[in-house]
């Protein structure tokens, strides 16, 4: 079975991520142009079905997000108005709707739904509440970032949020504090989380509470994956690195809850040129011109051991730009959304081992580990 989706302007948006999302009773969320759909994957053979339809003169679809703990059968819908919406994936009725300004990122934590905007403004809503007016006059509010918030990341705990920006900058927050924590480099007498990209991938470690792990993509289609302890400093004598440089984009970020390993997807990487061979027929040498050499890292899946970094494998998963991933909640599969060929696919990580095999299908799944 295929499972295609239309690419919109609002999800080829540099500052949107890909509409799909996993909920933790194993529904698969995603948007086909502007209608959410829905398909358990613990049900072999099963359907997919249609959530919702966007109203035109509320945009465009731009992010789904699933809850985790109590609210595990709801997920969040955004549009490129702003409108956000609540559906209970069960009973498939909305419980909640309200709008605001520029979402470009969403991230629940219990029965609270983070929002970040285009002016770097963060909000937190309370689901209980059913009245609108109230819901978004009792939002908790910070304005720390000056850029397009790109990403946002609970921990397990709920208790830190990292969001990160257009300009590179990531902030840690405390969910008691209305002011982002003091870590990162000390750069001009102040400590800053900061990458030379924007930030598109956040990860929070599952085993080592305060390591969270953020990848960037720079302008010249490079990434760096970067790993901080917001708990306390990078001890002066450790070997473990906490920088990666790659020559491809970042898009997606994830702790393996099976193993100590840390798993990036890519989008578009930076070419080099290969030095020209030279022919030398009788004394004399005859140039060839040089050959561009394509990006190892481009769209592709790449696994690497924690806390060394080193590279377990590496998998060229499609021939156009990973714009982004999810993870199920067994944390054995990944889903890898490519605009680029109109698909969603679906690969075992660190599930039972399978043969490597190209497929069109989504739900054949091919193996990564």
């Amino acid at each position: 079975m295929t499972l295609d989706f239309t690419v919109t302007d609002a999800e080829t948006d540099v500052h949107s991520a890909p509409p799909v999302s996993w909920s933790m009773s194993n529904i698969l969320v995603f948007g086909r142009g502007n209608r959410v759909h829905y398909r358990n994957m613990a049900a072999t053979g099963d359907d997919v079905r249609q959530l919702c339809k966007i109203r035109d003169e509320h945009g465009n679809l731009r992010l789904v997000q699933c809850a985790t703990g109590l609210m595990e059968n709801m997920v969040a819908v955004c549009t490129s108005t702003g409108h956000i919406q609540v559906w209970d994936l069960v009973s498939n009725k909305m419980t909640a709707h309200w709008s605001t300004k520029g979402v470009t990122a969403m991230q629940w934590n219990g029965q609270s739904l983070t929002v970040g905007g285009i002016r770097g403004t963060i909000r937190h809503y309370d689901t209980r509440i059913k009245e609108t007016a109230k819901m978004k006059e009792q939002s908790r509010k910070t304005t720390r970032h000056q850029a397009v918030i790109n990403s946002l990341s609970w921990n397990s705990d709920g208790k830190f949020l990292a969001s990160g920006d257009e300009s590179g900058t990531v902030h840690v927050w405390d969910s008691r504090q209305n002011a982002p924590l003091d870590v990162g480099d000390l750069i001009q007498r102040r400590r800053k989380m900061q990458h030379e990209g924007a930030v598109h991938a956040l990860a929070w470690c599952p085993w080592q509470s305060g390591v969270l792990a953020s990848g960037d993509s720079a302008q010249d289609n490079t990434g760096t994956i970067r790993i901080w302890n917001v708990n306390s400093s990078p001890h002066p004598t450790s070997t473990n690195p906490t920088k990666l440089e790659l020559d491809a984009q970042i898009t997606s970020l994830h702790f393996s809850t099976h193993c100590k390993e840390l798993l990036s997807t890519h989008g578009l990487g930076k070419s080099t040129t290969s030095p020209p061979p030279n022919v030398h027929l009788d004394s004399m040498i005859f140039p060839f011109p040089s050959q561009p050499r394509p990006a190892r890292f481009s769209n592709s899946v790449a696994v690497h051991r924690f806390p060394s970094l080193n590279q377990v494998c590496l998998v060229q998963a499609a021939q156009a730009s990973v714009a982004g991933s999810v993870l199920s909640p067994n944390g054995q599969r990944i889903v890898l959304a490519v605009p680029g060929e109109s698909k969603l696919k679906v690969w075992d990580v660190w599930g039972r081992k399978r043969e490597l095999r190209r497929t069109s299908s989504i739900l054949s799944g091919a193996g990564i580990r």
